[in-house]
């Protein structure tokens, strides 16, 4: 399996598009992707590029869970 390093931001974004497959979850990132902001497409991009890069398999074995936010926070 690649070791990929996906950043917090990318993982967030990853868990909210997140499909069964990692082609599905790249066909609803990129769905959205014009709706995006300049920030947010840099993440998108970003994201896009290093899920493209796995298997299914491996896109599978990983764990997209949103960050916690804490107290309080959108994810607890």
């Amino acid at each position: 399996m690649p070791l990929l390093n996906f950043t917090v931001e990318e993982t967030n974004l990853i868990a909210i598009y997140k499909e069964g497959t990692a082609a599905a979850t790249l066909a609803r990132i990129a769905a959205r992707i014009h709706d995006m902001d300049a920030d947010m497409y840099s993440i998108a991009m970003s994201a896009s590029m290093k899920l493209s890069t796995l298997t299914e398999p491996e896109f599978s074995a990983l764990s997209f869970a949103p960050a916690d936010e804490g107290e309080g926070g959108a994810y607890e």
